[in-house]
């Protein structure tokens, strides 16, 4: 996986933003609870390590061509830049599978919700439109759960995201007839799901500068220990938060919520996703 150059944070090719008219969280019906009689979860993650979240330089956008040719330059040097420096993480990670914990912490917190009848929890690599697609048309199941994950240190190495896009489709004619309003020629777009929601996660790396080299000797040290501790940490958490907002008892409206430990502080942001700021995981 390469340092990625982006402006537009895309999970799976789905958008959760405002587009097409489709608010980025709408919570289950309650009436499916007693419609599903099996569920199907898929977990796509693209990647194979931690990448770091390169910001798109603009400034010379507005001079033209030109402009945006420097732009492209920069970016270029920034990028490289951050390749070498997220390296000596990557190699203190290299026996750690974020997929095999995502996986498991997915299924371990969605197997305390009965009524969704868990059938099978596996995770794919390909995370485009299509996969997806293809993923929800085969299944035989009655509902079809993705939890696309993603996970990333900030351009200055200091803060660790882990970000979950969350979508639960209808296979069964019980359960498509409780889907109103929208729907998409796209099989996975959100606007054809039952329940969908963003669930962010953000830890402030140990011992935090600003400079990038700095924080990821931090995080690297005592092979990973942090980075290790930080997205194990975040897999628990965001599948846990996940199958309480299918349980709807994160409904509250935006602003801070209970949280269950001392761990951090969660919040329901204003457009309805969820948000939890860990504190600093103790290896």
């Amino acid at each position: 996986m390469r340092v990625r150059v982006c402006q537009v944070f895309v999970l799976g090719g789905l958008l959760l933003s405002a587009c097409a008219g489709v608010p980025p969280h709408e919570g289950l019906p309650p009436a499916a609870k007693d419609q599903i009689t099996s569920t199907e979860v898929v977990v796509p993650i693209q990647q194979s390590e931690i990448y770091v979240f390169v910001p798109q330089e603009t400034a010379g956008a507005a001079n033209g061509l030109i402009g945006a040719l420097v732009d492209v330059t920069v970016d270029a040097i920034r990028t490289s830049k951050a390749e070498k420096s997220v390296k000596r993480l990557r190699d203190a990670l290299v026996d750690y599978n974020f997929d095999t914990v995502m996986q498991r912490q997915v299924q371990t917190a969605l197997l305390q919700l009965p009524w969704l009848h868990v059938d099978n929890v596996h995770v794919i690599k390909e995370t485009t439109s299509d996969s997806l697609d293809q993923a929800l048309a085969s299944s035989k199941d009655a509902a079809v759960m993705f939890t696309t994950a993603d996970y990333q240190l900030s351009n200055d190495g200091s803060v660790l995201t882990v970000t979950v896009t969350a979508s639960l489709f209808p296979k069964s004619d019980a359960l498509r007839a409780l889907k109103q309003g929208r729907s998409s020629s796209t099989l996975s777009a959100p606007a054809n799901s039952l329940y969908h929601d963003t669930l962010k996660f953000e830890m402030r790396g140990p011992k935090a500068t600003t400079d990038r080299d700095s924080n990821m000797d931090n995080w690297s040290v005592n092979n990973g220990a942090a980075a290790r501790a930080g997205l194990n940490q975040a897999a628990a958490k965001l599948s846990w938060l996940l199958a309480q907002d299918l349980q709807s008892t994160m409904t509250s409206p935006s602003g801070a919520i209970a949280n269950t430990d001392s761990s951090g502080s969660l919040a329901r942001e204003q457009n309805g996703t969820l948000s939890f700021v860990a504190l600093l995981a103790t290896p």
